[in-house]
């Protein structure tokens, strides 16, 4: 009498089907999970990285610098309101990553422009100058910022527009943020 584990190898392959099935999907798992595939598939200028768009600019004859770029519009005019950018800075070992904003001129100056990532804690970007575009401030992505807006869904952005007005809070999406920068890496 042939026991239970020959009988099912010898019957009509079942086991044989199942393991190499088995086998088959742990292989493609390896596959799709390996550093080889997701290298293949490396971000694109203008590809959309959820609410993302992935850029890049030629700072040299050999040397890009590229960046994740949103854009939020006032929904009644289409015109910008605000444009967020993430992108590294520095070189070697002094390399960062920052978010630089541009927001409309007009906002007022003195208590400086602040972001929140959902319900966190409120942080303090850096005003750099106000230009023929808009004011632009900045602030670096340290690794606590950068967990915080990876595990967020919306990072506000306020300023006030005079001394007595009330702050204005413009919501950016964080929607890709994971996926983009690591496409930045």
């Amino acid at each position: 009498m042939p026991s239970l584990r020959t009988s099912y190898w010898k019957d009509d392959g079942f086991m044989q089907k199942f393991i190499f099935g088995l086998v088959l999907k742990c292989l493609v798992l390896a596959l799709v999970a390996s550093p080889v595939y997701a290298q293949a598939k490396k971000a694109k200028v203008g590809d959309r990285i959820g609410a993302w768009t992935f850029q890049c600019q030629a700072i040299s004859a050999d040397q890009n610098v590229c960046a994740l770029v949103q854009a939020v519009l006032n929904k009644k005019t289409n015109k910008q309101v605000m444009r967020a950018v993430i992108r590294s800075v520095g070189a070697g070992k002094a390399q960062k990553m920052g978010l630089f904003i541009t927001l409309p001129l007009g906002i007022f100056l003195a208590p400086g422009v602040a972001g929140k990532v959902d319900e966190g804690k409120q942080f303090s970007f850096v005003l750099q100058a106000c230009r023929e575009g808009g004011c632009e401030a900045a602030i670096e992505l340290d690794s606590k910022l950068q967990k915080a807006m990876k595990s967020g869904k919306t990072l506000v952005v306020g300023f006030k527009t005079s001394a007595g007005a009330d702050a204005v809070g413009i919501p950016l999406s964080l929607n890709g943020i994971t996926a983009g920068l690591a496409a930045l890496k």
